[in-house]
Formats: C-alpha cells, structure tokens, sequence
C-alpha cells in the first residue's frame, strides 16, 4: 500500500488509536476537539499531512502535538483507509488510519487544537452516551479487530476479553 499523498483525491489525514492498559482494562487515547466541527466532542489524534510529508511521520507528529506523546513511525502500523462520502462536514477528507501500544499509559498533555487529552476505556469510548466525531467509532473498532482479532460488541462490553492481557 502506497504511503505517500495521493493529489486529486481531496484532502489527506492521519488519525492514530494508540492502545494502552490501565488497571487491566484497555484504554485508547482521545483528545477532546478544540474546534469545529464536532467541537468538544471525543476524537482520536490526528491531522492533515503535510505537502510532502508521509502518512505515518503524520501520525506520529500528530500525537506529539495534540497529547505531547511521542511514539515513533515505524512503531504505529497502517490498518486503513477511510473516505466515505461525508465522513467529514468540511468535505472531501480521506483518513490514513494507524494503530500502536504504548505501555504504562504515559500521561498525556493536550496541545495543538485539542482542548484535553486523555485514556479512555473502550467501554466509556463506546458508549452511545459519549460524544464520538467524525467516523472515529468505525476507526477504533476496525484498529481492534485488526490487532486484537475480534469486534467489540457494544451491547456486551462486560463480556470482552483481550488476549494476551
């Protein structure tokens, strides 16, 4: 899969489900968004690649800048791609989508256009209560399915079990 932008495609983004334990439940880490659309609504880290700039450096600049917690390229591992007809209200915005593990849960510091940043339970995270933007919910359950090899059934979340954990 090629990793570079593509021109004439519409705009290109990096979002990354950066996966943690944390008194062993899984978390992934969300900022709260800054802006519009869909301000102060949960979201991973992400953003537009630069001119030039590679998909994953994207990502991995991205999650320096909005929760302050770097995670090098080759550490994040490219799942998807995702380009639905509005999936974004600012238009044609098609997302390279990334997954990684850190371990001990480093504490994350919002920065960029976050608001916050912080570990979320998938639990909390797929709740239909929580404020999700964009398509991000499809994203995360996607980034599950491929490291973790099962679906994360909302409807069950007492029932899940993570392999290895």
């Amino acid at each position: 899969m090629a990793d570079d932008t593509e021109p004439g495609r519409g705009r290109l983004t990096a979002d990354v489900v950066l996966f943690t334990k944390q008194g062993g439940v899984l978390a992934i880490l969300l900022v709260q968004r800054g802006k519009e659309p869909f301000f102060a609504a949960l979201a991973l880290p992400g953003g537009f690649v630069e001119p030039g700039e590679r998909t994953a450096d994207a990502a991995a600049r991205e999650l320096g800048e909005e929760a302050g917690i770097v995670v090098t390229r080759d550490r994040l591992k490219r799942f998807g791609r995702y380009n639905t007809r509005g999936r974004d209200p600012r238009g044609a915005i098609e997302s390279v989508a990334f997954h990684g593990y850190v371990a001990g849960a480093p504490a994350p510091v919002e920065g960029g256009d976050a608001a916050a940043a912080r570990w979320v339970g998938l639990g909390e995270f797929f709740d239909v209560n929580t404020a999700v933007a964009f398509d991000h919910r499809d994203i995360v359950s996607d980034a599950i399915a491929h490291r973790f090899g099962f679906r994360y059934r909302v409807e069950s979340a007492s029932d899940v079990h993570f392999p290895g954990f």
